[in-house]
């Protein structure tokens, strides 16, 4: 205890700045070992004065203030404490590092928000600061649009693991899908994102959340946002069609060129597919995808797949295109009640094919969807 009130004295904003630094660079030490975590979650007063640190004028100390708040809060103990603090908001405060574009650890600021919000229930709390404070998820979603919004070197990719949080929330989404706001059609270009896969990942997963709210699908597949070829895009490959169906194509799935590369990542394409499923839950769904005909960029992706749940998840959306309505027997698909026995024979079915079985579509039939 005599040990943190000594480290406290060093670190106080009138100590001498190599006494500060050394001290802050002493906490950062601390959060390299889960005692030295446990150590500085447990007080708060600490905290306090290492996130009064973060825009010091000196500037190893407030890097390694940052590095401090970065390492607590990545932890469960410490990221509660961090949102309890009494007499400043962490949120806030990283909230006006971010913006800033003259600052130059806006990356630690932004892995912060990520680190905080990366649980529901604390991510909660982080909305709620935020707008406390005022900030609204478009200014957020403003900045990360921006590729050379920082002036320092930051590149904010860690922002969009932030608005993918946001989207567990229902308030989130809410923002996110405000027809008036033209924040989620703001996201879709960087589904296609090279540069990071961490923000390309980041932005699939945001839009990923935000197709299980069935109310806004007529939206998200209407003309303002034009969502299910955006999903299909990265599914498709160098693929060959014929006039025929290439003009039954969106127009951004048409005579795609030959060195079209197909997402790299299974888990990505898992999400891609999985936000595909959701948009088939209901008949309006199923006929705007059978429109488009998005079956034959699922035909083609499931030749080069390898990933057995990508395959499976393919499998069930084209299984649901080529059933007619008749067939299907249900408009909306979320309140059809599945018995207990067939429930755990389809779980059963998937896991034995998970774990290297057979599947019942081997092979996908070359037939066109039900109309």
């Amino acid at each position: 205890m005599e040990a943190m009130e000594e480290l406290m004295q060093f670190l106080a904003p009138d100590a001498r700045k190599d006494l500060k630094s050394a001290a802050c660079m002493t906490a950062a030490q601390l959060t390299g070992t889960p005692e030295g975590l446990s150590l500085l979650s447990s007080h708060p007063r600490i905290l306090l004065v290492v996130l009064g640190l973060v825009q010091d004028s000196e500037v190893f100390t407030a890097k390694d203030a940052m590095r401090v708040l970065v390492n607590v809060s990545a932890e469960e103990e410490g990221a509660a404490a961090l949102l309890k603090l009494e007499g400043a908001s962490v949120v806030e405060r990283m909230l006006e590092c971010v913006k800033d574009p003259n600052y130059p650890y806006a990356d630690f600021a932004c892995g912060v928000l990520a680190n905080l919000s990366k649980r529901k229930e604390h991510c909660h709390q982080v909305w709620l600061q935020m707008c406390a404070s005022n900030v609204r998820l478009d200014a957020l979603v403003h900045i990360l649009c921006q590729i050379d919004y920082n002036k320092k070197g930051a590149k904010l990719h860690l922002l969009a693991p932030v608005i993918t949080n946001f989207s567990q929330l229902s308030e989130g989404r809410r923002q996110m899908m405000d027809k008036d706001g033209y924040i989620f059609q703001r996201l879709i270009p960087f589904m296609e994102y090279k540069e990071s896969k961490g923000r390309r990942m980041s932005i699939i997963a945001t839009i990923h959340n935000c197709c299980f709210d069935k109310e806004v699908h007529e939206w998200l597949l209407g003309e303002e946002v034009d969502l299910a070829p955006r999903l299909a895009l990265p599914l498709a490959g160098p693929d060959t069609f014929t006039i025929e169906e290439n003009d039954s194509l969106p127009p951004d799935l048409q005579y795609l060129p030959d060195d079209k590369q197909r997402e790299p990542d299974p888990e990505v394409r898992r999400m891609l597919l999985e936000a595909l499923m959701q948009l088939c839950i209901t008949k309006n769904g199923r006929e705007t995808l059978r429109n488009q005909n998005i079956y034959l960029i699922l035909r083609e992706h499931h030749k080069w797949e390898e990933d057995r749940q990508c395959i499976m998840l393919n499998e069930d959306i084209v299984n649901m295109l080529l059933r007619t309505e008749e067939e299907i027997g249900a408009d909306d698909l979320s309140g059809v009640e599945v018995p207990e026995e067939l429930a755990q024979k389809f779980e059963a079915e998937d896991a034995r094919y998970l774990a290297g079985g057979s599947s019942d579509f081997s092979t996908l039939k070359e037939e066109e969807p039900a109309k």
